[in-house]
């Protein structure tokens, strides 16, 4: 019985010495995440004062400073916050003996990253809504999660909405529609979008502009601004550039009179096999956009159900339409990401959301036609020849020749979709990027890249056996002429 007392005391007292030394490690462990995680958070509010004071000093207008400083801020403690939530998981990481962040540690980043940006709205959340596009850059758990910024984040008040609603129409909502449903059909960065039916009867989707949001944009403009006057030059981006077409295109969302008049125009010009909402003028305004509805599934949603033939189908329609307004018609629906992307129940097509349109001129077209055309014959002359034209400009041609070869490497001649090796694609593009120096691009660029990335993401991810060169050889032909 003593034997048995000693043996057990025994291991008693070696469990409390490794259990003091594993609290002692874990005590210097935890010593450095606080210190790491205290000198990540200082850097980067450092940061965030570092480029208001920056802008401040390359001379950015008061009043834009003033409107920024407090965005740049916010935005500067919610990068803390995922910073600190990163340092947790990479110490319980560590504890459990690994080496990567686990499939559920990258979720739940993502899940916080888009409720902070779900809740900051605006650019923000833009941003998000682009990456969910590029699986192939973040990664299937961190693009499924920010798909949710498409149309899915936190609703605004119902009593908010009807208010702006009747303020903007000036007559109680009885008094325009029929019925209107509280619960939105989507809610996105800038707005939510309500079912309704017209007293005539008909079918209607009333697009609310979120009360407050023209401040968050405006805000988010000034930040942007102000961070590109503080950075200065990065290889491989033309910051002004991007910086003053972004804030033009945000700006633009606002204006549904605008967005209107651009869902009358691509009626006339839209082929059948496409189908877009029609605006009701009567019961619109700038802030309250009311249309006909169209019911269906996002196209995400339809083809990852799809059989490999319909997916092939309708990303070969999807690819031929968006090249058409490239290269055809010139009017571009310049934010085609999933969420303004239905497939109805014959399995049409339907574009959503024109609050975000590119115009391309005939000189526009006919210079990316053969810049595409030039890459698809492997003439560095004729590349660097139209980059040239286009406006594209760079202390080292020959970079910016290599750059643009690889972002289109998929449209030449034998490249199947399903068999390109997209990782390496990016890897090679980044690689350029980063040695290009004393760059600009063309301001047409900057949105018509936007598109190209969201139709490079889907075709990405579930890589239709198609090949892009002969679909697209008849509008290259045409607009180069």
């Amino acid at each position: 019985m003593n034997e048995f007392v000693s043996e057990i005391a025994a291991r008693f007292t070696g469990m409390a010495t490794h259990a003091a030394k594993l609290a002692q490690h874990a005590g210097l462990r935890i010593d450095a995440l606080s210190m790491d995680l205290a000198r990540d958070i200082g850097v980067v509010m450092r940061s965030a004062q570092s480029i208001v004071r920056d802008a401040q000093a390359v001379g950015a207008h008061a009043a834009s400073i003033t409107r920024a400083t407090p965005r740049v801020m916010q935005l500067a403690k919610a990068g803390a916050a995922i910073l600190a939530r990163q340092r947790w998981l990479r110490l319980r990481m560590a504890a459990r003996g690994d080496t990567v962040l686990s499939e559920a540690d990258h979720r739940d980043l993502a899940q916080r990253v888009v409720t902070i940006a779900g809740e900051l709205r605006g650019g923000i959340a833009k941003l998000g809504q682009l990456a969910s596009v590029r699986a192939d850059l973040v990664g299937p758990i961190w693009a499924s999660e920010l798909a949710t910024l498409q149309d899915r984040v936190p609703p605004v008040d119902t009593a908010a909405i009807r208010a702006r609603i009747e303020a903007e129409l000036g007559a109680p909502i009885t008094e325009v529609f029929r019925e209107f449903t509280d619960e939105p059909l989507a809610a996105a960065s800038l707005a939510q979008v309500h079912a309704a039916v017209l007293l005539d009867g008909t079918p209607v989707a009333v697009k609310v502009q979120v009360p407050g949001i023209e401040d968050v944009i405006a805000a988010d403009i000034a930040a942007l601004r102000a961070v590109a006057d503080g950075i200065g030059e990065l290889p491989g981006i033309d910051l002004p550039t991007l910086t003053s077409e972004l804030a033009r295109a945000l700006a633009d969302e606002l204006d549904y009179e605008a967005e209107a008049k651009a869902l009358d125009a691509f009626a006339l010009v839209a082929p059948a096999t496409i189908r877009a909402p029609r605006p009701i003028a009567q019961a619109s305004t700038g802030r309250v956009l009311t249309m006909t509805r169209i019911d269906g599934e996002r196209i995400t949603t339809y083809l990852d159900r799809m059989l490999p033939p319909e997916r092939d189908r309708v990303l070969q329609a999807f690819v031929d339409e968006m090249a058409s307004q490239i290269l055809v018609r010139g009017v571009v629906h310049a934010d085609p990401h999933p969420g303004n992307v239905l497939v109805d129940a014959e399995g049409t097509l339907a574009l959503l959301d024109f609050g975000c349109t590119l115009t391309l001129t005939k000189d526009e077209r006919r210079g990316y036609a053969r810049l595409v055309l030039g890459v698809a014959g492997g003439t560095k002359e004729a590349i660097a020849k139209e980059l040239a034209a286009l406006g594209f400009v760079a202390d080292d041609p020959a970079v910016l020749v290599e750059l643009a070869s690889s972002l289109v490497g998929a449209l030449k001649p034998g490249a199947a979709v399903a068999t390109l090796d997209w990782e390496q694609a990016v890897a090679a593009q980044l690689a350029a990027a980063k040695r290009i120096a004393g760059l600009s691009i063309p301001r047409s660029f900057v949105l018509l890249g936007r598109v190209l990335a969201t139709l490079a993401g889907l075709l990405a991810t579930y890589k239709p056996r198609l090949e892009l060169f002969p679909l697209l050889a008849p509008k290259l032909a045409s607009a180069a002429m």
